[in-house]
């Protein structure tokens, strides 16, 4: 079984680990594996929004078409 993906969650491990790496205070081995993590991080949370916005964009699409169709029955 598949965890659901936690936005809020992975965004605040995100912007932790950005404070942990601004902050310089980082042996180099460790700012590279929060950096890996990171990165990691931000890929999954671009995906979600892509996925997002794109059910966003079927849905006004469909929406889109549904006023259409129902304009076209009013001029009959």
């Amino acid at each position: 079984m598949t965890e659901e993906f936690d936005f809020e969650k992975n965004m605040k491990n995100l912007k932790q680990i950005v404070s942990k790496l601004e902050n310089g205070d980082l042996p180099i081995d460790e700012a590279l594996k929060n950096f890996e993590q990171g990165v990691k991080i931000s890929s999954s949370l671009k995906k979600y929004l892509d996925d997002a916005q794109k059910k966003i964009d079927e849905n006004l699409s469909q929406l889109n078409l549904d006023l259409q169709r129902k304009g076209d029955q009013d001029e009959v």
